[in-house]
């Protein structure tokens, strides 16, 4: 029998992925026991006590939202969110209503590029200096707004959340995407204790989970106001969420008792791998952002180039079995994750180093990843 189309690309997929050492930041792998979790009878099965034969699935839908809140250290936890951007559009609708100006990080400058306007909200850009937001001018700004996001795709560094939490009366709500891994192993900062009332996420980046999303919070009105669009309500209908996918949610379980476990030598290691592996690059001349500041204390680094030249050394790291992306940011999580130390690090920047500087080294990068992926 003929073998089947999607089947024979998956495994192409497979081989192609796992034969690179991935650097992606917005990527992670995922644990052999909650990738089987994700293929699991809960694949097809709904989670409430409207069908019937839903027991067990209600029982680690309860116990996977209590985990969340003790991993966090958070009163409140909503695990439903299929996607971190839809934690983004609940909490605009939350927060802010039709015609509003919502305050955040311009994607110019690193910010989560959110189509604010596709909801009927504009967007007020705070003021930034390269990927971080300019302390000294936020005083300049005289107005109010009824939610500020701090969301980043490219962050390097904590954000000044105390400071802006001080600043604004509305609603401050964190976007802690890229560092969730980082600050559930305390290796980041604490944005519910510095100030922000909401912290959204996604859940596979630094944090090695399935694709999904969380939300979390400490105030209960907060809480109260978000809810409605994300839990089931049958009399007022539905918000934004309908079946919230209860394998993802058990597999997000899993993820959480591995961070209970390790988190915190995971984070540490985090950090550590992505400041050695800038050093090494930087030492061989592989132009890197930030050595005055330490470089990164997130899993991620940036390179000191233009737009041109970011992209033409991406294409040319991927056609040598090194995955990063298009505009030179580079994440250590998911190479960290399956085991990699800053001896790995050291070897990947010469092997970095090498392809900057016209050599070929895809039988090497290969290598290296299969000694941890298999």
């Amino acid at each position: 029998m003929e073998e089947k189309k999607i089947r024979e690309l998956v495994k192409k997929h497979e081989e192609h992925k796992l034969s690179g050492i991935n650097l992606v930041a917005s990527e992670n792998r995922i644990s052999p026991y909650a990738a089987e979790i994700l293929a699991s009878d809960l694949a097809g099965r709904y989670g409430n006590e409207w069908y019937g034969g839903s027991k067990y699935a209600m029982e680690i839908y309860e116990t996977v939202e209590e985990m969340a809140k003790k991993l966090f250290g958070t009163k409140y936890a909503f695990i439903t969110p299929l996607s971190g951007n839809i934690c983004n559009v609940a909490a605009i609708f939350a927060f802010s209503n039709f015609g509003d100006e919502v305050a955040g990080i311009p994607k110019e400058n690193g910010g989560y590029p959110f189509g604010y306007e596709k909801f009927g909200r504009k967007f007020y850009p705070l003021p930034t200096k390269e990927y971080f937001i300019d302390e000294d001018k936020l005083g300049n700004i005289n107005k109010e707004f009824p939610l500020i996001m701090l969301a980043s795709s490219t962050i390097l560094f904590p954000h000044p959340v105390e400071k802006i939490a001080k600043k604004f009366k509305g609603i401050l709500c964190y976007d802690a995407s890229h560092v969730l891994g980082l600050i559930a192993g305390g290796r980041f900062q604490k944005p519910l204790k510095e100030g922000a009332k909401l912290m959204i996420a996604s859940t596979h980046k630094s944090f090695p989970g399935p694709q999904g999303g969380i939300i979390l919070a400490d105030d209960a009105k907060v809480a109260e106001k978000i809810a409605p669009f994300l839990l089931f309500d049958f009399d007022k209908g539905i918000g934004l969420i309908d079946n919230p996918h209860m394998n993802r949610i058990a597999a997000l379980g899993a993820v959480i008792e591995e961070m209970m476990e390790s988190g915190k030598e995971y984070a540490s290691q985090i950090v550590k791998n992505a400041k050695y592996l800038a050093k090494c690059l930087d030492d061989l001349g592989v132009p890197v952002k930030y050595k005055h500041m330490g470089y990164t204390e997130s899993h991620q680094i940036l390179l000191n180039m233009n737009k041109r030249e970011a992209y033409d050394y991406f294409k040319k790291l991927e056609k040598n079995s090194i995955f990063i992306d298009c505009v030179g940011r580079i994440g250590v999580a998911e190479a960290t994750h399956i085991g990699m130390k800053e001896e790995e690090m050291e070897e990947i920047a010469h092997m970095m180093a090498e392809v900057y500087n016209g050599g070929e080294v895809g039988k090497r990068a290969s290598k290296l990843a299969m000694e941890f992926y298999l």
